[in-house]
């Protein structure tokens, strides 16, 4: 059976795997606002940081730019028709440049965060604002990064079973699509009714306490460098 690697958790030993999950979506939204608001020539500068970031905590190039070819192909097409619209290269390649660095950024903080540790560090922080609720709304946070794998999975292992039968997605595209659609998502649904069976067998309560995980300096270190950065920007933005 195929199985994904992007947007899995990897075992590792590295700085960031040892960093507080909350630091690192500070961070994460952070970088995905500025780098949405910059310029074209800040944009390629950038993306240089989640590329340094992917090749020190040695993520598998190969296997993710294969898996990744949908978003691949989302950016060229975006390129394509703003390059279409204002025939400047540099304006039609900024925004595709800050797409897929958001999508790396995204593949980063699941690769080196387990699902479970985000929910209980971002329940911990938002319980200081809306209480008990916080572990609810952390709880479907968990749920939901832990079943989009499932879904990357469904869908490699389903296309590999029809191109197996010799089944051609060309020659009717759009059945293809919607069978394969459909499968997926009844394959989703019987996933996630054994994902909830099973925490209803563990009696698991979603709105429950759960211990803060610790900061350490480098934790605070990234907090202090998104939230300036941040301020420095909308700064910028006033002046």
């Amino acid at each position: 059976m195929a199985q994904a690697l992007i947007f899995h958790y990897r075992d590792g030993d590295n700085l960031l795997v040892r960093l507080n999950p909350f630091s690192k979506l500070i961070a994460m939204v952070s970088y995905t606002v500025i780098v949405s608001s910059a310029d074209e020539a800040a944009v390629f500068i950038l993306s240089l940081i989640p590329l340094a970031v992917a090749f020190m905590i040695k993520l598998p190039w190969k296997e993710y730019i294969k898996e990744s070819l949908f978003f691949i192909a989302l950016a060229a097409m975006m390129a394509l028709f703003r390059f279409a619209a204002q025939h400047d290269a540099l304006e039609a390649l900024a925004p595709a440049a800050a797409f897929l660095s958001t999508v790396l950024v995204s593949m980063i903080l699941t690769d080196t965060t387990m699902p479970d540790k985000l929910s209980r560090s971002l329940g911990s922080a938002m319980s200081h604002v809306i209480g008990k609720y916080a572990y609810a709304f952390s709880t479907v946070i968990e749920i939901t990064l832990s079943m989009i794998p499932f879904i990357i999975d469904s869908a490699l292992s389903m296309a590999e079973a029809r191109r197996a039968r010799g089944e051609s997605f060309i020659s009717h595209p759009l059945r293809s699509l919607c069978q394969l659609s459909a499968s997926i998502l009844s394959d989703l649904l019987d996933k996630a009714e054994v994902y909830i069976d099973a925490l209803y067998s563990r009696g698991y309560d979603a709105s429950a306490h759960r211990g803060a995980m610790p900061y350490g300096a480098c934790d605070y270190a990234l907090i202090a460098m998104s939230i300036a950065s941040l301020s420095i920007m909308a700064a910028e933005e006033v002046l």
